[in-house]
């Protein structure tokens, strides 16, 4: 037995997973002005990643899931009421799961082992944040329409 409503639990998980996501954002932008491209990438995918673990919440699921899994649970949980805008998460999980762990880890390529701070450029970390920036604001616009944020 529950001592709480399970959809309250399911609503509380929305919230903390978009707090949590606007601090992955904000070191996202730190990690920029300290001109550390890869961990800017890295919080970038993982701000993009807890907004759309929030918005599933809201139609009682919980995700382990990352990259092509979380685009499919995302357009089964959202399929009734999918909106253009969301294409813009789906472009952004696709682009951020390539740097999913090669931010955090080097890579053998051919016979070189590469660095993140060898391949990953300021460009990229602005395409990533940019990303971020508008999963963000769709989700926050998603969580405030659903009553589950304040405005």
């Amino acid at each position: 037995m529950f001592l709480i409503d399970p959809s309250d639990v399911f609503i509380e998980f929305a919230r903390k997973f978009f707090q949590i996501a606007k601090k992955d954002f904000e070191r996202s932008l730190k990690a920029f002005q300290d001109h550390d491209w890869p961990d800017a990438v890295f919080h970038a995918q993982q701000c993009v990643e807890k907004c759309v673990k929030a918005m599933i919440e809201t139609k009682g699921r919980y995700s382990y899931d990352h990259g092509p899994q979380l685009i499919t649970l995302l357009i089964e949980c959202f399929q009734n009421e999918w909106k253009d805008e969301y294409k813009i998460i789906i472009e952004a999980i696709s682009y951020l799961y390539g740097y999913y762990t090669f931010s955090r880890y080097p890579k053998l390529i051919g016979h070189r082992v590469i660095s993140p701070f060898e391949e990953i450029t300021k460009e990229i970390a602005e395409k990533a944040i940019e990303y971020a920036k508008k999963v963000l604001e769709i989700c926050k616009k998603y969580l405030v329409e659903k009553g589950i944020l304040n405005d």
